[in-house]
């Protein structure tokens, strides 16, 4: 039992706090004793006074000198809500806090100097800084306790695994030990979170799963809906589940409602605003922070009903009082959905109440009662870790030597004195100091390291943060009109021709420039998989493997707890594809169904899982027919295109290929496909700037020569290493492809279930699309005005191109010339001439054109108006098209739009 002094009680009573928490009960004994404590407990139940109240109490009971505390938080919003807090606990008790990271003011940054508080407020990248900062390193000699707050989010981060070896080299500053206390609301894997924080760490835990009250619900379809779907253009299903988060956000208000993508969140908040009464604001990592803040502020202060977010508001920023949460579609995973729902009812004894609303698609609908059933099991999923990261040792070495190491054997055993790095060679450790001293980022003189010119300017400019994606316009430009955006790291991967989903609609890009994609509608060829912008959060194997088992549940007769209607209608889509003669796929069998040049594989390996398999395939695939396989994969299904027909033996073959070779060979023949993929080239990229190679910012194209030179060096090999953690499963290709059967079938047309995936992935249209685009195209050129000038008089009048006369009304010449609205140079050239004046060069040059123009119009008359109002045709050009009209008038404008397209696709080479 730990007696702890009467005074320091009374003024925390004199704070409010009465009394303590579960949580705070467990873990202020347990670090009381100078233990490592790893602190787990739900949103609300005080985790922060958990750990802050026994080190403030070592502090104000020893006097402990400044800077005896370090809390370190992964986002400057909580640094803002934990210092009003921390404050006014400190100045109650004498202890100075304040708070020092990126928005620091310059005369808050002074203040921490010249008056250092005990506490320090920081984020993990403004420490990576004032380690390196020989004033910091001298108050740092006085650390006994860091506090790392929200540790969840350092575990599978790079970020997280730099402050590793921060951390370690803050325990050889101080001069004393220093106790390790890490906060969280979940942690998917207890035994990392505990070798993160150090050697004998003990456990403070509360039940992650606290009171969680989680509803999901179907709205009803009812025939008002159906009705106002006509007048305001959506789909039915989504007025209905406009209308059911309405309901709840009237009586439930305020109400915090999640989504996982920026787009979903604009488009929730839009709509919503539209065809309801509510007050709406949106939160994401797009916005400004001024936004952001102001957000924050009006729900707080209750002038908004619900506030709609990414990821951006999971984490604990104080916004207030939140009653509900709503996620929106499924959360993909169980930890977000815990970390999400715990939002609301943020205290002890309130119960967090929140309800998932599902999209029509019954992948989605079955996923997210997986999670929910998930949660109930205790299940989380587990970080992906990334050992030894290449990039992150580059930028550490640059820090150590900022800070005064020269020794390469010295760094090299801080580095692997790490767990996360512990197997890191001496060979790859010689290996990224070459790369660095080719980058001008050190130097090397026999067993001395020393900085070199460009030493400083990567270290502050190079963080493990992954950068805001630029944004991309993109345009339609038979309409002209805006389709939506797509980030830089999907743009990336787009090429002229590419074929991708937008909207529930197939686009082709024209061309990419000046941040805009113009695009136009599209139809898929033999051979081609469109691109679709996915969800970066993975759906992981345990989560996909239940809702296989639901299906084949349902299959056997069992009830699954769900709506009436959504229950049947399930029903009636696994009972047709057993009348059809199609088999379930199911945990212990993978099926096949090859359809001509299309393939589709149903298999339960989730996210990560499914694009391995899928890169496994379509390379071996590949192989064995000498054609290039295309894939495309989700949480539950594979596809692969061919541009020539696959056969069941094909597929036999290789998968008797893969049961043949051994785990190491499956993991080089991923890598190969890896380095084939479109998001290796971002991620070089990404990785050039991260070791230094290239200047962070530089305005450098993805397939530029530059970085070819890299592909099979250390930086390639990082690339390719946090692809594999982020986004496959290697854990597929030593267990779970060995344990499965396979279901290989040619069919005349695919299944059911498979047209659920391939309804989402090719979007299929009907074959009228290019009549409906060539019409949507003339009505853009019909609305067009142009000037016309009479080359024999002079006369000139603005026209509608549809409605331009044949003849000059005033003389009646067939003579008229086509110039633009704004172009009053060309009637003062044609007037001059007319009056026999003397031309300039330049002026001639341009008669010559419209004396050109004008014999064009003598004969196609309005034709020329409307050609010549199109982007990129010109007198030089709108001959080949006029060409066109002896094959009908349709030809004509499949001719414009031809060299509207070229036009666009060429004109950014023109400066």
């Amino acid at each position: 039992m730990i007696s702890v002094s009467h005074d320091f009680v009374n003024k925390l009573r004199e704070l409010g706090y009465t009394s303590l928490t579960p949580i705070q009960k467990v873990a202020i004994p347990i670090i009381l004793k100078g233990k490592n404590t790893l602190v787990i407990a739900p949103t609300g139940y005080g985790k922060t006074e958990a750990a802050v109240f026994p080190v403030f109490y070592k502090i104000y009971t020893e006097n402990s000198v400044p800077v005896s505390a370090l809390y370190i938080t992964p986002l400057r919003a909580l640094n803002r809500d934990i210092e009003l807090r921390l404050k006014k606990i400190g100045e109650k008790l004498g202890i100075k806090v304040r708070v020092r990271h990126g928005d620091s003011t310059e005369s808050e940054r002074r203040r921490v100097l010249l008056d250092p508080p005990q506490l320090l407020l920081t984020t993990p990248e403004t420490l990576l800084y004032l380690v390196i900062n020989e004033k910091y390193r001298k108050l740092f000699e006085n650390l006994k306790w860091i506090i790392i707050d929200e540790l969840q989010e350092m575990l599978d981060e790079k970020r997280g695994y730099e402050l590793l070896i921060v951390l370690e080299r803050l325990k050889r500053i101080s001069k004393n030990r220093i106790q390790f206390i890490g906060l969280s609301a979940t942690i998917g894997n207890i035994e990392i979170a505990k070798k993160y924080l150090g050697e004998e760490v003990e456990v403070a835990k509360i039940d992650t799963r606290k009171d969680i009250d989680i509803s999901l619900t179907i709205p009803e379809l009812k025939k008002e809906y159906v009705d106002l779907s006509v007048k305001l253009g959506l789909n039915p299903e989504i007025i209905a589940r406009f209308k059911k988060i309405e309901e709840i956000v009237k009586n439930e208000k305020p109400v915090l409602i999640f989504t996982n993508v920026r787009e979903t969140t604009e488009f929730l908040a839009n709509e919503l605003s539209k065809i309801t009464q509510l007050k709406i604001l949106t939160h994401h990592g797009s916005l400004s922070r001024d936004v952001r803040v102001e957000a924050e502020k009006d729900f707080r202060e209750g002038n908004i009903d619900a506030l709609v977010a990414t990821s951006s508001l999971e984490l604990g920023i104080d916004i207030g009082k939140i009653n509900v949460v709503i996620q929106y579609m499924s959360p993909r995973q169980v930890i977000r959905l815990v970390q999400r729902i715990g939002r609301s009812g943020h205290s002890v004894n309130k119960l967090s109440k929140g309800y998932i609303i599902p999209s029509n698609d019954i992948y989605d609908i079955l996923e997210c009662k997986a999670i929910v059933d998930k949660l109930k099991e205790g299940y989380l999923e587990k970080p992906l870790i990334e050992y030894k990261p290449y990039d992150v040792i580059a930028h550490e070495i640059a820090g150590m030597v900022l800070e005064g190491y020269s020794n390469p054997k010295e760094i090299f055993d801080i580095i692997r004195s790490v767990f996360l790095f512990s197997d890191l060679t001496e060979e790859e450790f010689t290996e990224i100091l070459d790369i660095l001293e080719s980058a001008k980022i050190i130097k090397r003189e026999k067993d001395r390291i020393s900085p070199s010119f460009r030493l400083w300017k990567y270290y502050y400019e190079t963080n493990m943060i992954p950068d805001s994606l630029r944004d991309y316009l993109v345009i339609d430009h038979v309409t002209n009109s805006k389709i939506g955006t797509l980030d830089e790291e999907f743009i990336s991967a787009l090429d002229e021709n590419t074929v991708f989903v937008l909207g529930g609609k197939l686009w082709k890009v024209v061309t990419i420039e000046d941040g805009k994609v113009y695009v136009e509608q599209a139809q898929l060829k033999s051979g081609i998989l469109p691109s679709w912008f996915g969800e970066s959060i993975p759906v992981e194997k345990e989560v996909a493997l239940k809702v296989y088992e639901y299906i084949n549940r349902i299959a056997k007769g069992e009830e699954i707890d769900l709506p009436k209607d959504t229950f049947n209608k399930l029903r009636d889509l696994v009972d047709n594809q057993l009348k059809r003669g199609y088999p379930l796929p199911s945990d212990k069998e993978i099926l096949v169904e090859i359809n001509h040049d299309l393939i589709v594989i149903h298999s339960a390996f989730g996210t990560r899982g499914n694009n391995t398999l899928g890169a496994i395939i379509s390379a071996l695939l590949s192989r064995l027919k000498g054609i290039k396989a295309n894939y495309r994969s989700d949480s539950y299904h594979i596809a692969i295109a061919t541009v020539i027909p696959i056969y069941k033996d094909d597929i036999i073959k290789i998968v008797n290929m893969i049961n043949s070779l051994q785990e190491k060979d499956l993991e080089e023949l991923l890598k190969i496909a890896i380095k084939e993929s479109p998001q290796f080239k971002w991620k070089l990229l990404v990785e050039a700037e991260r070791f230094g190679v290239i200047d962070k910012g530089k305005d450098i194209d993805i397939s530029s020569t530059l970085l070819r030179p890299f592909i099979d060096t250390i930086v390639g090999e990082e690339a390719v290493k946090e692809l594999i953690v982020k986004n496959y499963d290697l854990s597929i290709l030593s267990n779970e492809l060995r344990k499965v059967s396979w279901k290989i079938l040619e069919v005349p047309s695919f299944s059911p279930l498979a047209k659920e995936f391939l309804d989402k992935l090719l979007v299929f249209r009907s074959s009228e699309d290019k009549p409906i685009m060539l019409e949507v195209y003339k009505r853009k050129l019909l609305s067009k005005e142009v000037k016309l000038i009479c080359m024999v008089c002079g006369w000139n009048s603005n026209f509608n191109v549809s409605q331009v006369p044949p003849r000059c009304p005033k003389c009646g010449s067939v003579f008229l010339t086509v110039v633009d609205l704004q172009d009053n140079e060309s009637i003062q050239i044609v007037k001059k001439a007319i009056k026999g004046e003397k031309l300039s060069k330049k002026e001639l040059k341009k008669l010559e054109e419209l004396k050109r123009i004008s014999s064009f119009y003598s004969y196609y008359n309005k034709y020329v108006a409307i050609g010549l109002s199109a982007p990129g045709v010109g007198v030089t050009n709108i001959s080949k098209a006029l060409e066109k009209l002896r094959e009908g008038e349709d030809k004509y404008y499949e001719a414009l739009l031809d060299l509207e397209r070229r036009f666009i696709r060429t004109r950014k080479y023109w400066h």
